[in-house]
């Protein structure tokens, strides 16, 4: 894309989300509502629309962040203090003379807050609108060429002028039909976020609402019933949320925490109904403080709610998920939901230390947690590992030397990086049948990986351990070899979790990491616990598939569809600030997030075209353990927004806080290896089904060909079409 190009769709989506992030949003469709909606008073209009241009021309002056500038972070509270000075001063020269400076100034006290709050996490919300408007309104009435403004009026004749007389009448019967009292506020309110006091304002930006998100929509109804309902309860004056349409507070504040910065779930939304007599107070506390002022709050008490409530979940040493905090936002509450309750489901563990299996091949775990011998009480989670051969034997002849015993003399491996904190290396090993109860643990090495993690491996062979106390050693590393010393009638390994650096020290329960279960079939366990009796080892790399998915930025992949290339394209992989590596479709501009763990490759989020081949790649390579284990299915499960459901997806959404009903799988199939010279030629099968009421809603399958280290073809079969994919790599 040319950079001149480029700059275009920068200015466009920075003016779009402008309007779209006053309701924390990046929709199109909500954006161009929005803007129909601001100019229903033409100067409101325009003066929103020449502080958005002014603060994001300003910002690239600057030298902002391009992200923050297209995303709409540093215009949104521009357009709020353009549109409320132009529904509130006559247009006149001097004022729009004076307008880009306020424009500049909220820029410039949207990066101050952003420094000032930033550093607690916290966003700056329209803090930088309420400060710009407040110092505005106070200044314009020391200016005698400013007047206060006939915005009714205008109001009018622009309706006139856009569509007359039918356009103007069927504007003012929305203005005189007996509505409810109840609704007809719910609708004004919304119209006065962007100072449209009036029926329709509301009426669209309710549609608009519904379609960005069904969850906001609901919880704009929520936090606003919610209130209505508590001014009755305690007698309060009902005109106070007529006054200026002051309830859009509760509106902004129940999408704030019930679905945007909060997940939302049954407990957000109880947050939504407890909070709501909190802003009812700061509404009248705040609005009794303004009055010598003659300064509305404005969204006053909307800030504070959320900004605190936002500050004080961060000092929870508990109930994480009462409500759940947003970790990557997504600018949706249905993406940021799904993509949450995707990663807990995918990623349960994924904060734990990635422990590897302290072997090279198979072995067996001859005894496990609460094991029948000696695994018990606080030291009940531990194994012991031995090496068997294909009749279950653990050695060879009649196993009265050591030496007869597969395991021993094996080489040990770190877990995963850490300090060796203890090492006992001199006692002798004992021959098969015998005990050294003296020395328990036997020859032992006791790593620090973190804080309050450590690991003990014990019955090591004598004057095998190869680093001393202190040193740092790395995951897969050859500690020492396994031997027979200790409290040890045969060689075999033994290893724990603990808490301390002690040997002797009680167990922790801890998973290992990706590893592969091989008793009469393959079964992967990205995280979990060896149990006894089984054979079990690490993920073995197969290096076709490590190299083939070890996708490096700069790397371009071009491929043909169709058997007489009818179709071609690029991906280019790419990373972002955060230095997540994605794959981008270069003409559909889809994006593919993954992360290559060396043993373990997987999608983490798609975006973009669902008609691009890399969506497709995204759905067939959605986990993909980089070993071959002939015919071993892996299983996951997709968010539910990556495929289409029509009116499913729309009820789901509605329930989604509650019960997900929508949950796409994901199934890979290890088929075929072939030998060659120079690597191996692999086949693998995988499909995504959904599956509603017990039926099949969508199946598609797909298989993928490697060789010479790469990808070569990747076939997509679903119920109305067959395609071919080949590739090509620079």
């Amino acid at each position: 894309m040319l950079r001149s190009e480029k700059l275009i769709n920068e200015s466009i989506s920075g003016l779009l989300n402008s309007y779209s992030m006053v309701f924390f949003s990046k929709n199109r469709v909500l954006a161009a509502i929005l803007i129909l909606v601001s100019f229903f008073d033409i100067y409101a209009g325009i003066s929103g629309l020449l502080s958005v241009l002014v603060a994001n021309l300003s910002a690239r002056f600057l030298g902002l962040n391009h992200y923050n500038i297209s995303s709409g972070f540093y215009g949104f509270n521009a357009l709020l203090v353009g549109m409320g000075l132009g529904m509130a001063i006559q247009p006149s020269i001097p004022f729009f003379i004076i307008l880009p400076f306020i424009a500049l100034a909220t820029l410039l006290l949207s990066l101050t807050f952003e420094g000032i709050l930033g550093k607690y996490g916290l966003p700056f919300l329209t803090v930088p609108f309420l400060l710009a408007i407040w110092l505005a309104e106070l200044a314009f009435r020391s200016y005698a060429g400013l007047q206060p403004s006939e915005s009714g009026i205008f109001t009018m004749n622009t309706m006139y002028a856009r569509g007359g007389e039918k356009i103007l009448m069927l504007y003012n019967w929305f203005g005189d039909v007996e509505w409810p009292l109840a609704l007809e506020t719910y609708f004004k309110s919304l119209g006065a976020i962007f100072f449209q006091y009036h029926l329709l304002a509301g009426i669209f930006i309710a549609a608009g609402l519904l379609i960005y998100s069904r969850i906001a929509f609901l919880l704009s109804i929520l936090g606003f019933g919610a209130a209505w309902y508590f001014y009755l309860l305690i007698g309060a004056n009902m005109h106070e949320l007529d006054y200026g349409f002051i309830g859009f507070n509760h509106i902004l504040t129940a999408i704030a925490l019930g679905g945007f910065f909060m997940i939302a779930s049954k407990w957000s939304l109880l947050w939504v109904l407890i909070l709501t007599p909190v802003v009812t107070l700061i509404i009248t506390g705040t609005s009794a403080l303004a009055l010598p002022y003659q300064l509305t709050v404005y969204s006053l008490p909307f800030n504070i709610v959320v900004l605190v409530f936002l500050y004080a979940m961060k000092f929870r040493e508990r109930m994480l998920q009462k409500p759940e905090t947003v970790i990557v936002q997504h600018f949706s509450p249905e993406e940021n939901l799904y993509a949450g309750m995707n990663a807990r489901e995918r990623f349960r563990n994924q904060n734990n230390i990635a422990f590897g299996l302290p072997f090279y091949g198979t072995w067996y775990v001859n005894q496990g947690h609460s094991g029948k011998l000696t695994h018990r009480d606080e030291w009940k989670n531990a194994w012991d590992f031995v090496v068997c051969d294909e009749g279950g034997l653990e050695f060879s002849g009649d196993g009265s030397k050591q030496e007869d015993y597969f395991c021993f003399g094996k080489p040990v491996l770190a877990p995963a990086d850490g300090w060796i904190e203890e090492v006992v290396d001199m006692i002798d090993d004992n021959m098969p049948g015998d005990y050294n109860l003296e020395h328990n643990w036997g020859n032992t090495l006791v790593i620090k990986h973190a804080e309050g993690i450590y690991s003990k491996l014990s019955h090591l062979k004598k004057q095998s351990i190869l680093f001393a106390r202190g040193t740092f050693v790395y995951k897969g590393q050859v500690i020492a070899h396994c031997g027979n010393s200790g409290r040890s009638p045969f060689p075999h390994l033994h290893f724990q979790f603990q808490t301390t650096p002690f040997i002797g020290s009680k167990t922790l329960l801890y998973p290992f990491s990706q590893f592969v279960i091989s008793n009469s079939n393959f079964s992967l366990r990205l995280s979990g616990i060896p149990e006894e009796g089984q054979n079990v080892q690490n993920i073995e790399a197969e290096p076709s598939l490590t190299e083939a998915f070890n996708f490096v930025p700069g790397q371009v992949i071009s491929f043909i569809i169709g058997e007489q290339g009818t179709t071609n394209g690029e991906w280019l992989v790419k990373t972002d600030m955060l230095n997540n590596r994605y794959l981008e479709c270069q003409a559909t501009s889809a994006k593919a997030y993954f992360r290559y763990e060396g043993r373990l490759f997987y999608f983490t989020w798609f975006e973009g075209s669902k008609k691009s081949l890399l969506y497709h790649f995204y759905l067939a390579a959605y986990k993909v353990p980089l070993g071959f284990y002939k015919n071993m299915p892996v299983e996951d499960v997709f968010p539910p927004t990556i495929l289409r459901y029509g009116s499913f997806r729309f009820l789901q959404d509605i329930v989604s806080p509650f019960v997900l009903f929508l949950k796409p799988s994901f199934k890979l199939i290890y088929r075929n290896r072939e030998t060659l010279i120079a690597g191996s030629r692999i086949e693998l099968y995988s499909e995504c089904r959904l599956r509603v009421a017990g039926k099949d809603f969508r199946n598609w399958s797909f298989v993928m060909q490697f060789a010479d280290n790469q990808l070569k073809t990747l076939e997509i079969t679903t119920n109305h079409a067959k395609h071919k994919a080949i590739f090509k790599h620079s």
